[in-house]
């Protein structure tokens, strides 16, 4: 439904790129369920482009330079306010995006937003260019793994500044605002969270006669029924995908063992804790329960193999459920992730965050923006959760209010992760992205026995621990 003044759109196309948040993508899932990138398993590197992003950048100041004087008055000059909004994302985000936008526009006569989106390919990469030549986005989309590279080159205005400008707090948790503060700074905010969960097809459970594993599993429980499963099905269907390369599920793993894959001082855990969840992994592939290297390749995303049917059970995060289940036939369900600490390991986790770029000439009208796509229920009544929870209490019901039962099973584990209390993690360092990229490289190594766990292990510590020096 259109909604007042039309906004203006810039790159406004969908890419074949895809969007992460946790969010993994595969050509085996249909277009509403692309918010599921390889970011979100394999991150993409980003981090050293900084070189690229400032001669692109030069290229574009100088034509900048060059057109100054035949540019016609802008809306801004003429007594409008322009704002330039970008985000990653599927034609249904986008959508629902818009229309937000739409209703915003409507609510604040005299500005304006512009809105820039695409997928998620090169969307990190553009950003950089944009804040080399000073030409950032007012507002745009983030999440967490670069947060704090953007942070330290000054790309980020302090949103403590925009609590006197029209962005209001009130409800938020303070240790959610503590995990986007850097250096003093509150460099964003959650645009949306979301959990750690682990889905099952129900058809292949029951043709095997397997229950589903219940709420207080443990990684023995999913082994004994990834390896029944496996038998008990069709040659070439696996009880489990592999996740061995998945950073996501390492990270539930040494937080259930007292450790953190990533703290503000570099790697959080021993080498004993990922031989052991390598070792895991390596014993589950040799049993049949989990799928082989091969197979696991072929379907590079936790579900790719479970849509296809190769695999019975994987990884997911909580509030994405409706994009896989309408992707498969068989009915799709979820709890949380095993463990047998008494630690669950898992906690509400950033989906993606929103910033205001520390460039912008218009914080005041940024800081409205960023408070509306937060705060205002109207605006979450059209937004949902395609981007995760609303961290904002107060909107969880305007977010929740029509979702279907699928999607209602997902919000189920994140309600329980937030009883938790798990506090979630601080951004990580720059040469994050890296990082979680080299875990994904060095499992596959030991997929397909190119290299032993311990050398992998010892391996990724040397080169992670440079990464993030």
């Amino acid at each position: 439904m259109q909604r007042g003044r039309p906004g203006r759109f810039v790159q406004g196309r969908v890419t074949d790129g895809s969007s992460p948040v946790t969010e993994l993508v595969s050509p085996q899932i249909n277009q509403s369920a692309q918010q599921f990138s390889t970011k979100r398993w394999e991150i993409t590197v980003v981090q050293n482009r900084i070189g690229r992003a400032v001669l692109a950048a030069a290229a574009a100041v100088a034509v900048s330079i060059a057109m100054v004087g035949c540019a016609p008055a802008s809306e801004s000059e003429q007594g409008e306010v322009e704002l330039r909004f970008s985000w990653w994302g599927t034609d249904s985000r986008h959508e629902l995006t818009n229309e937000a936008l739409d209703l915003f526009e409507e609510k604040n006569p005299g500005i304006t937003v512009v809105r820039d989106f695409g997928g998620f390919d090169g969307y990190i990469d553009k950003l950089l260019t944009q804040a080399a030549g000073n030409n950032s986005p007012d507002v745009f989309q983030l999440y967490e793994e670069v947060l704090r590279e953007f942070a330290s080159r000054g790309q980020l205005y302090d949103l403590n500044e925009a609590t006197s400008q029209g962005l209001s707090l009130d409800g938020w948790d303070q240790g959610l605002l503590d995990t986007s503060t850097i250096d003093g700074s509150l460099s964003a905010l959650q645009f949306g969270l979301t959990t750690q969960a682990f889905i099952f097809n129900t058809e292949l459970f029951d043709q095997a006669g397997v229950s589903i594993p219940t709420e207080g599993w443990s990684w023995d429980d999913l082994a004994t029924a990834a390896k029944k499963v496996s038998d008990g099905t069709d040659s070439g269907t696996f009880g489990v995908t592999d996740l061995s390369t998945g950073y996501q599920v390492f990270e539930v793993w040494a937080n259930q063992n007292g450790e953190s894959y990533l703290t503000d001082d570099g790697l959080g855990f021993s080498a004993g804790t990922l031989e052991d969840f390598w070792n895991y992994w390596a014993d589950l592939r040799a049993s049949g329960a989990a799928t082989p290297g091969s197979l696991t390749s072929e379907y590079p995303t936790p579900f790719d193999a479970i849509i296809a049917s190769k695999a019975a059970s994987g990884f997911i995060f909580a509030n994405q459920m409706a994009a896989v289940q309408s992707s498969i036939e068989a009915e799709i369900a979820v709890d949380r992730m095993p463990g047998e600490s008494p630690e669950a390991g898992s906690y509400l986790r950033t989906a993606m965050n929103i910033a205001i770029g520390s460039k912008t000439e218009h914080p005041k009208e940024a800081a409205m923006l960023v408070d509306f796509l937060l705060n205002d229920p109207e605006a979450y009544a059209i937004l949902g959760i395609d981007r995760g929870v609303p961290a904002n209490p107060a909107v969880g019901d305007a977010a929740t209010a029509n979702v279907d039962d699928i999607t209602a099973k997902g919000l189920t584990v994140i309600d329980g992760v937030r009883e938790d209390g798990a506090a979630p993690p601080v951004p990580p360092k720059p040469g994050a992205g890296n990082v979680n990229a080299l875990f994904a490289e060095l499992a596959q190594e030991v997929q397909f026995d190119r290299m032993s766990i311990k050398d992998a292990v010892a391996s990724f510590i040397e080169r992670a621990e440079q990464e993030l020096s």
